[in-house]
C-alpha cells in the first residue's frame, strides 16, 4: 500500500502537477490522521469495555459486603435498641413504685444492660480500592462520594461503639457485680447469630429492692441511655448510606446477583 502510495506521487511529480501533488498530499495527510483518530476511538472503546467489566466486578464485591454491613448493623440496631428498652424498664421502675414490673422481666433487663455488639469495620472495600488505585474505575462520581461518606460513618460507628463497650464493661460489669445476682439470666448466641435467655435458679436473694433505691445505679443507667442513644444515631446514618449506595449500584447493573449473607 505504500509503495501504491508512492509511485502515485512520483507520477504526479515528473509530470510537473505540483498542484495535484499537494492535494493528493494533503489528501493522504488527511486519510493518515482519520486512521490515527479511529485507531484511537478503538483503543477508547476497548479500554472502556475493560473498565466497565472492572467495575462491575467492583460492584458484585461492594453489594456482597454491603449485604454483611446490614446483617452487623441490623443486628447492632436491634441489640441496641434492646439495650436502651431495658434500661428505660428499669428507670421507670426506680421513679415509680407502682409500675408493674416483675422480678423475671427485671433479671431479663438486668442481664441486657451488658448487651455489646461492634458493627464499625476498620477496613472496607474503600480501603481496598483506593489503596489499589481502582477507586478511579468507579465512575460516578455521587457513588465515589457515598462510598467516602460510609467510610466516615463507619469510622464514627467504631469510635462510639468503642466509647459504650468501655463504658459498660468498666462501669456497668463492675456495678452490677458488686450489687447483683448475674447468676440469674444468662444470655447465650444460637446458631452464631441469635440471642437466647436461659433462666436458672439461684440461691441468692432477690435483685430488685435495693437496686431500685441505689442512685449509682439511677445515674448508670441514665449515661448508658446517653451513650447507647449514640450508637443508634450512627446506625440510621449508615443504614441511609448502603440505602443510596444500593439505588445507585442496582440502578447501572439491574442484574447484579450478590450471595446473600448467611450467619446460621
Amino acid at each position: 500500500m505504500i509503495k501504491f502510495f508512492r509511485r502515485i506521487r512520483q507520477q504526479l511529480l515528473s509530470e510537473n502537477k505540483f498542484s495535484k501533488y499537494l492535494i493528493y498530499a494533503l489528501g493522504e495527510i488527511i486519510l493518515v490522521v482519520i486512521g490515527i483518530l479511529i485507531a484511537l476511538q478503538i483503543n477508547t472503546w476497548n479500554q472502556e469495555r475493560v473498565n466497565s467489566r472492572e467495575e462491575q466486578r467492583i460492584f458484585q464485591d461492594l453489594s456482597e459486603e454491603l449485604e454483611f454491613n446490614k446483617f452487623l448493623l441490623q443486628y447492632g440496631s436491634n441489640t441496641m435498641l434492646e439495650v436502651l428498652a431495658a434500661t428505660e424498664r428499669i428507670l421507670s421502675r426506680i421513679n415509680d413504685i407502682e409500675y408493674n414490673y416483675s422480678e423475671k422481666t427485671f433479671n431479663q433487663d438486668l442481664d441486657k444492660l451488658t448487651w455489646v455488639w461492634v458493627s464499625g469495620r476498620p477496613t472496607t472495600l474503600y480501603d481496598v480500592l483506593s489503596a489499589s488505585g481502582d477507586f478511579k474505575l468507579i465512575s460516578s462520581p455521587v457513588l465515589r462520594k457515598k462510598l467516602a461518606d460510609l467510610k466516615r460513618n463507619q469510622e464514627s460507628l467504631i469510635k462510639f461503639e468503642e466509647i459504650q463497650n468501655r463504658f459498660v464493661d468498666e462501669q456497668v460489669r463492675p456495678f452490677l457485680n458488686r450489687n447483683a445476682d448475674r447468676t440469674k439470666v444468662r444470655s447465650v448466641f444460637n446458631n452464631g447469630a441469635k440471642r437466647v435467655t436461659i433462666h436458672h435458679n439461684s440461691v441468692f436473694p432477690s435483685n430488685s429492692e435495693k437496686l431500685f433505691e441505689n442512685r449509682e445505679f439511677a445515674n448508670l443507667l441514665t449515661d448508658l441511655i446517653f451513650f447507647t442513644s449514640r450508637i443508634e444515631v450512627n446506625y440510621k446514618r449508615l443504614h441511609m448510606d448502603i440505602a443510596q449506595i444500593d439505588s445507585i449500584v442496582y440502578a447501572k447493573y439491574p442484574d447484579l446477583e450478590p450471595k446473600k449473607f448467611n450467619p446460621y
